[in-house]
């Protein structure tokens, strides 16, 4: 039997095309569009001007130092948009325009929501890391231009890659797809978002703070979707396979962020909001920088 087509294979502009074309599909992408308009970019460019006084906390934690500054792999950083964007254009080869407009519309629901949950930390206090001042490649320079790097906690990367991992998971066994093809889509998607996760640390865009608290939004945002378990099992699955990062210290980084999200989720269980432990985590943050 013939192997599945890669997602990777398949072009985006199918995606682009009905989001912002098809009647039943517009009116969620352009809310999405506007709530990364204004809870991603207009938040961080308002408190870079001083037109907002949100105090930044910087997240950076010892443990960031185990993991080498890569600059290769921002290629892969950059590419999230695209691995979510190329799946959708799937569903809409494989099951035609009708078929697909209602997954893409759940989908961009979704993706709105992961923006407004975000931002819910983000007016509460903005938060940062030390990202090394390297331009020599185009991408880099772009990055810091288009990003001042005020949204650190949570990372939108992570959940925005788990939340299409899981949620397309759930679409393909909906829908009729062979085994052999959701083994193989499921698979591509999967290692993709560890792919993702793990370079959002390797360019330094991210701590390992930011993972955790990125994992532990998405399992309250998302609950029937990515569980607790499916959180500790992404953090497991990261540096896996990576030959430059020694045993010890992966099994060391893996361990604290692990360690973290179970703090963030055992800490809810008290809290009238989800919320409650991320920002009680940033304040105690904010007060250790404050002595130092």
């Amino acid at each position: 039997m013939k192997a599945p087509k890669p997602i990777k294979e398949f072009n985006t502009l199918p995606t682009w095309i009905v989001s912002l074309g098809h009647p039943k599909v517009i009116g969620a992408s352009i809310s999405y569009l506007r709530a990364v308009a204004l809870d991603f970019f207009l938040l961080q460019f308002l408190r870079k001007f001083k037109f907002t006084k949100t105090p930044i906390v910087h997240v950076d934690n010892p443990l960031d130092k185990k993991i080498p500054f890569n600059p290769r792999c921002i290629a892969d950083y950059l590419g999230f948009v695209n691995y979510w964007i190329r799946p959708l254009a799937l569903l809409i080869r494989t099951l035609g325009v009708k078929k697909a407009v209602p997954h893409l519309d759940r989908f961009y629901v979704n993706l709105k929501n992961a923006y407004k949950s975000a931002a819910k930390i983000y007016k509460f206090r903005l938060s940062t890391t030390d990202r090394p001042h390297y331009k020599r490649r185009i991408y880099f320079a772009g990055v810091h231009l288009l990003d001042p790097h005020y949204l650190c906690v949570p990372s939108l990367h992570i959940t925005i890659v788990c939340l299409a991992s899981a949620f397309l998971k759930n679409v393909f066994d909906q829908e009729d797809y062979t085994q052999q093809e959701k083994d193989a889509w499921n698979r591509e998607l999967y290692e993709g978002a560890v792919r993702i996760a793990e370079t959002v640390l390797y360019v330094k865009q991210h701590s390992v703070n930011c993972v955790s608290a990125a994992l532990y939004m998405t399992s309250k945002v998302y609950p029937d979707l990515f569980s607790q378990k499916d959180a500790l099992d992404f953090l497991d699955a990261m540096f896996k396979t990576r030959k430059d990062i020694p045993a010890a210290d992966r099994d060391q980084v893996v361990k604290y962020m692990k360690d973290l999200f179970l703090q963030f989720c055992k800490e809810s269980e008290s809290c009238s909001d989800w919320t409650e432990p991320v920002k009680n985590w940033l304040i105690k943050t904010e007060k250790s920088a404050d002595n130092r």
